[in-house]
This record gives C-alpha cells, sequence and structure tokens, in this order.
C-alpha cells in the first residue's frame, strides 16, 4: 500500500483564490486507488492516526477483492455507529 499524502487546499469558498500544485503518480495495473472524506476516518475523541492505521488494514487484507465488496466492507467498519460527518468513498481499479 502506497498512501497519496501529497494534496493541497481542496474547493471551499471561505478559502478564497487559493493556488494548487499537480501532484501525479503512476498506479500499476491491478492497483486500487481509494479517495474518501474525512468523515470516515475522523470520529471526536478517537486518535485520526489509529483510523487511517485501521484503513489502511483493510485495504492491505480485501483491496484485491471486487470494488462493491470492498466499499460494503470498508463502511462497515469505518462508519459505524454513523459518524457525525458526511462520509464519500470513491474507488478506481486500474485495469
Amino acid at each position: 500500500m502506497n498512501p497519496l499524502e501529497e494534496h493541497d487546499a481542496l474547493l471551499h469558498q471561505a478559502l478564497g483564490n487559493v493556488s494548487r500544485a499537480e501532484h501525479r503518480r503512476e498506479l500499476s495495473p491491478g492497483s486500487t486507488l481509494l479517495l474518501y472524506t474525512d468523515g470516515l476516518i475522523e470520529r471526536r475523541g478517537h486518535d485520526i492516526d489509529a483510523s487511517i492505521a485501521q484503513l489502511a488494514g483493510l485495504l492491505v487484507r480485501h483491496g484485491d477483492g471486487p470494488l462493491p465488496g470492498l466499499l460494503r466492507r470498508i463502511t462497515s467498519r469505518m462508519a459505524y455507529p454513523p459518524p457525525e460527518d458526511d462520509v464519500a468513498l470513491l474507488a478506481l481499479r486500474v485495469p
């Protein structure tokens, strides 16, 4: 697993006109790219690093399976009890 840690400020009207950098990473065939919002990993009173590690463990163990099943597994483990924030996941499998 190779986390994509490069990022810039996301879109939000309160940020004003923010410059952004472009980041690229080549993904090898069979790779799974998972993008998620902070609602998946942030819980009041819980360590965010532990939540990220839990998500990484799920990806290592189940990331090669069919994407619908992977997303169900992630949401059932990571988004329960229901979070206080919205959760959105986007998964892509490189052919």
